[in-house]
C-alpha cells in the first residue's frame, strides 16, 4: 500500500515541476518577444500556454496573432526562425538539465471562442447578422 502512495506523490510533484517549467518558459518566451525580438513579424504575438513533455525535453508554444493584418505563417516562420535564440534564452534563464527542443503551435482557441460568441450573438439577436449592418448605415 505504501508503495502505491509513494508512487502517486511521485506523479504528484512531477506534475507540479512540469507546470512549475511550463509557466516559467512562457514567462520568459513573452517577455523575450516584447523587449528582444526585433523581428516586425513578431510584433503582435502572444504566448497562450506551453506544453511540456513528462521528461521535459520538448516544449510546444502557443501563441495567437492580435493584428488581422499579419500573415499566420510568416509569423509562424519568423518564430521557427527565432526558435534557436529562444531556446538559448530559456538555457539562460531556467536552470534545467537539458534545454527543452521549442515548438511554435497556432492556438486556435481565440479564434474558436470568438466563433462562438458570434454564433451566440446571432442566436440572441432576433434580426439575425444582417440587421448588425443595417444599424450601421446611417445614409437613409
Amino acid at each position: 500500500m505504501t508503495d502505491i502512495r509513494f508512487k502517486e506523490l511521485g506523479e504528484t510533484v512531477t506534475k507540479k515541476r512540469v507546470a512549475r517549467v511550463q509557466e516559467l518558459i512562457q514567462k520568459e518566451i513573452s517577455e523575450l518577444l516584447l523587449f528582444k525580438v526585433k523581428d516586425p513579424r513578431l510584433s503582435a504575438v502572444s504566448i497562450t500556454k506551453v506544453k511540456m513533455s513528462p521528461d521535459l525535453r520538448r516544449a510546444v508554444v502557443f501563441y495567437s496573432v492580435f493584428e488581422d493584418d499579419l500573415n499566420r505563417e510568416d509569423v509562424q516562420r519568423g518564430l521557427e526562425s527565432a526558435a534557436g535564440f529562444f531556446r538559448r534564452e530559456v538555457g539562460r534563464a531556467v536552470s534545467l538539465k537539458f534545454v527543452p527542443e521549442i515548438i511554435f503551435q497556432f492556438d486556435r482557441g481565440l479564434e474558436y471562442a470568438q466563433h462562438i460568441d458570434q454564433v451566440l450573438k446571432n442566436l440572441t439577436d432576433p434580426q439575425g447578422p444582417e440587421a448588425e449592418s443595417d444599424k450601421d448605415d446611417v445614409s437613409g
